[in-house]
């Protein structure tokens, strides 16, 4: 009789997880500093689900509507059974300052796809803190991060002076981290489905593990109690390049990328283009000697669509 109980505890508590592992959520949260944003959603089911069904919607402010031509976007494509898909907001000028300023290159080199380039057009990925996050299907929530309706800037109307405008509300929590605002947040190991109430108060410490604003090192890959879900990246390979030295008093520059790059640039900080050339090696060698001192900027650009940056000081 023992063994006939547990079998039916062991099948019950199965049935139950595959329930909960049934529907898309939000897997991780990446407010980062300036540009570095990020979203990475989870298929925990056993079946290829089609994005298209599917959009992202931001509730700026404390709004408790998202504006179906600015602030929704309708994804695209499949997600395979048990994988991640990684969407960062798309600010790959090396040049751009302010509200264009780049992603850095840890986080390009996550994402699965690159969305929102333009706030005017759509801004669901210029998050900052104080706007609930949701995913939907269709017109049924299916995930969200924060509250909408709420700013959690405010406490009772009045414009906090404790916080960093984000959740969790320090009128309810005490806790004066803003965990949604210059953070990196991964869902708790037990969390199998998503956020389904978009006017709950929303505390992020009951699902979330908080981490820094630039470690991005989680993304791509996902371990929760519906198994490892790994991502499955049209950018396969994350590329790379060493330039020395740097700084360069020498009149030459070395780089050694990871694999061969299509195209090499060199940038000023004013972002006028003073060299560009077509490349067949690992190795590159740019002449600096006819450069005047100070801050350049390095572009390669590879066959698989990475691009990647990195700054050079000629002294």
């Amino acid at each position: 009789m023992k063994k006939i109980l547990l079998s039916i505890v062991s099948l019950l508590s199965f049935s139950a997880l595959t329930a909960q592992c049934s529907e898309l959520f939000i897997s991780e949260y990446v407010e980062g500093w300036s540009n570095n944003k990020a979203l990475e959603i989870v298929n925990p089911t056993n079946a290829t689900i089609d994005l298209s069904a599917y959009e992202l919607r931001r509730y700026s402010n404390g709004s408790s509507t998202a504006d179906p031509a600015t602030k929704r976007i309708t994804l695209s494509g499949n997600l395979a059974a048990y994988s991640v898909k990684v969407y960062v907001i798309d600010k790959r000028d090396s040049t751009g300052t302010g509200q264009e300023a780049p992603v850095w290159d840890t986080l390009q080199n996550q994402a699965d796809e690159f969305i929102c380039p333009n706030y005017t057009v759509n801004n669901v990925m210029y998050f900052n803190g104080n706007d609930a996050v949701a995913l939907f299907k269709g017109t049924t929530l299916v995930d969200i991060i924060g509250k909408a309706g709420e700013d959690p800037g405010t406490v009772n109307g009045v414009t906090s002076t404790h916080k960093a405008f984000g959740w969790p509300l320090i009128s309810t929590s005490g806790d004066s981290t803003a965990w949604t605002k210059d953070h990196v947040m991964v869902r708790k190991w037990g969390v199998t489905s998503g956020d389904t109430d978009a006017l709950d108060a929303f505390d992020p410490r009951t699902e979330w593990d908080s981490l820094s604003p630039l470690n991005f090192s989680n993304l791509g890959t996902h371990t929760c109690n519906c198994g490892t879900l790994v991502g499955n990246k049209e950018i396969e390979r994350n590329e790379k390049f060493n330039v020395f030295p740097n700084p360069s008093n020498t009149g030459l520059v070395t780089i050694k990328a990871s694999s061969e790059p299509t195209d090499v640039s060199v940038f000023s900080i004013l972002g006028e283009l003073v060299e560009q050339t077509n490349v067949n090696s690992t190795t590159v060698r740019i002449n600096t000697s006819e450069l005047t001192k100070g801050i350049y900027f390095v572009s390669l650009s590879f066959e698989n669509g990475q691009k990647i940056t990195k700054k050079i000081v000629i002294n």
